[in-house]
């Protein structure tokens, strides 16, 4: 009897809550919304202009190359920045590399000088015929 409850009133729940899923929200707000004939016709409702600040309209030529000249100083001194690090990088990778390399060097005298120290081994005692 408990099985048949357990089974039945979690369904018998999930129908009547289908009604709160399936109600669409009218008072929702919409957030798209079709232009209406008038707006296709007249593009500034739809289009947004944008304006330059006033103090960049009122500058002299002569600021403007100035500052434009300027712009790619910096850039240029930028891209030095970018090169020297790239380059220090480089160099620091290379360093680290050559100390691997002497350390594995090293190592490997040391394997050849201790093997070529052990006494080799005697003669296997002889079994017998096999």
């Amino acid at each position: 009897m408990k099985y048949k409850t357990l089974f039945f009133a979690p369904l018998a729940l999930m129908l009547f809550s289908t009604n709160a899923w399936t109600q669409d929200d009218d008072d929702a707000e919409a957030t798209i919304r079709l232009m209406s004939v008038a707006e296709a016709q007249l593009p500034d409702d739809v289009i947004k202009e944008i304006k330059l600040p006033q103090h960049l309209l009122d500058a002299e030529p002569e600021d403007q190359v100035a500052a434009v000249e300027k712009a790619a100083e910096g850039l240029k001194n930028a891209e030095e920045n970018v090169n020297k690090e790239k380059s220090n990088n480089a160099s620091s990778q290379a360093q680290e590399a050559r100390q691997h390399v002497s350390e594995m060097s090293d190592n490997a005298k040391e394997n050849r000088e201790n093997r070529g120290r052990s006494d080799p081994p005697g003669r296997p005692d002889n079994p017998g015929q096999p």
